[in-house]
């Protein structure tokens, strides 16, 4: 099936091994390995979108019950980032993007998210200095999720005074307007 939507293996391993591994509980980890997602074997090269939906919905009920489910996600978002810049690319693209600014890194958005997956797509629109219009194909049965991505991953570039905003447009379609602080001289 070489148009299925997939989500590769180094973007379970960011979130899951090098993050919230130690913290899930037995049950849950075992709900995982039923859907497809064993996280104590070898990781396969790439997961169907629809087991890394299933499974990082699962997730984000169980470890956030209180919040909505795109807010959990957007916590999930946030903690893939937090392993990424554990792995080697990782630690190399944020540190780039540290250099280069936010600007650089957001209009290179399409090659950083296809790292971890083979469908998405971007749009930049510049629309200031510190601000940006980034349209993704996004589906919204991901809601929230690369909100958390994009968040955690300018704040740890040095973006300060981050404010975003999303506007969802179809089933598959979300515009994320990102404002931020101009960088001190």
């Amino acid at each position: 099936m070489r148009d299925e939507r997939v989500i590769f293996g180094n973007t379970v391993d960011s979130l899951y091994r090098k993050t919230l591994l130690p913290e899930l509980p037995e049950a849950l980890v075992g709900r995982l390995r039923a859907r497809g997602l064993d996280l104590k074997a070898p990781l396969l090269a790439a997961y169907p979108l629809a087991t890394w939906v299933e499974c990082l919905d699962d997730v984000g009920r169980t470890l956030h019950p209180s919040h909505p489910l795109d807010t959990a996600r957007r916590l999930l978002g946030k903690r893939m980032i937090e392993g990424y810049a554990q792995t080697l690319m990782g630690g190399a693209v944020l540190t780039l993007a540290k250099v280069v600014g936010p600007m650089r890194s957001l209009e290179r958005m399409q090659h950083n998210f296809r790292s971890g997956n083979n469908f998405t797509e971007t749009r930049l629109t510049v629309l200031g200095a510190n601000q940006v219009d980034l349209w993704l194909n996004e589906p919204e049965l991901l809601e929230g999720f690369a909100e958390g991505v994009l968040e955690e991953g300018l704040l740890r570039i040095g973006v300060q005074g981050l404010t975003l905003h999303r506007t969802r447009h179809s089933p598959d379609a979300v515009t994320y307007h990102l404002e931020w602080a101009a960088r001190a001289s």
